[in-house]
């Protein structure tokens, strides 16, 4: 009768104990397949921080330079475009633009063209280059002047430009390489940005290696 009982009871736990095995694999499953999705990105954004310098990661999407001088946005999972500016870029956005703590984007502003660039609240200089065309893909963008040279290179994004969104008043002169893989040879006039104008595409696409802003 004890040996029945333990028999029993011994194959009640050896079910029990397959069930929840099955239960386990299929949560680390459908976890694993969740963090698939997430690294996607994360390796991308890794891959830059690894080949750049000064970089910091400020959100799930975004990397900044200088505390937010430059800002990089990717797509999140499944989208085709950087998402506008996050609560974290926003903050340092802010302060860049030597604007109040808690100044927030002007989403009415910001809905009037679907560049994602960030908007004139934030001092009316903001200027944008993308990946792909019709502002898709990665979103590289600056605020302020820059009458020195400021080269794609040191963020992973020469000849990678396809598309661009100047928010503010500089005008914005891009150049190509005359030399592959030369920063010193980027001195071939692929662009001009006048202000307050936007292009879905350029001509002379993933071309752009540099540019001033003045």
């Amino acid at each position: 009768m004890s040996y029945f009982m333990g028999g029993v009871m011994r194959k009640h736990m050896v079910r029990t104990l397959g069930v929840a095995g099955a239960l386990c694999l299929t949560l680390t499953s459908a976890q694993v397949g969740s963090a698939s999705t997430v690294d996607g990105l994360q390796r991308e954004m890794d891959k830059v921080l690894a080949s750049t310098a000064g970089g910091v990661q400020i959100s799930r999407n975004e990397i900044a330079w200088g505390e937010g001088e430059a800002i990089l946005s990717f797509p999140l999972p499944g989208e085709r475009k950087a998402p506008p500016s996050s609560p974290a870029a926003q903050r340092l956005q802010a302060k860049v633009a030597d604007l109040p703590a808690g100044t927030k984007e002007n989403a009415s502003a910001l809905a009037e063209d679907d560049s994602s660039c960030p908007t004139e609240v934030f001092g009316n200089d903001w200027y944008c280059f993308y990946q792909y065309k019709d502002y898709g893909g990665r979103r590289l963008q600056w605020n302020g002047p820059h009458t020195k040279t400021v080269y794609f290179s040191a963020y992973t994004f020469n000849d990678m430009a396809s598309s661009w969104s100047n928010k503010g008043g500089f005008t914005i002169r891009v150049n190509g390489r005359t030399r592959a893989g030369d920063d010193s040879s980027c001195s071939s006039l692929q662009w001009t940005e006048l202000a307050h104008s936007r292009s879905p595409s350029v001509t002379l696409d993933n071309m752009a290696d540099c540019f001033t802003a003045t």
